[in-house]
């Protein structure tokens, strides 16, 4: 069953453009070195209207719970881990089922 996994970032200070790109170069990566995702998406709030600090959002899914473990323990992803807590960076991570009762809007 399809697994979607969302994480927040908050930094405590704002990323240079510099870490920013290098940032969006690991994640855009994780595809080709990782490689058990089928989407992956990172973002920026346009707004910061409400985003309560967090300024980037990671979007993933993953086609069941071990491939989602996988990924985890990967060591491409342990690597961005330690780059987030070099940062000092509060990550916020959900994952979910997508299924009946959480697709409400099919693609």
């Amino acid at each position: 069953m399809t697994v979607q996994h969302i994480v927040l970032f908050s930094f405590p200070r704002e990323l240079s453009a510099a870490d920013a790109a290098q940032m969006r170069a690991m994640v855009a990566s994780w595809p080709e070195l990782i490689g058990t995702m089928t989407k992956c998406r990172l973002g920026t709030d346009l707004t910061q209207a409400r985003s309560r600090g967090y300024s980037h959002l990671l979007y993933t899914e993953f086609p069941d719970l071990p491939a989602l473990h996988a990924y985890q323990a990967h060591p491409v992803h342990v690597e961005f881990l330690d780059w987030l807590a070099a940062r000092e960076c509060a990550p916020l991570a959900f994952d979910y089922y997508l299924d009946e009762h959480t697709v409400l809007m099919p693609e």
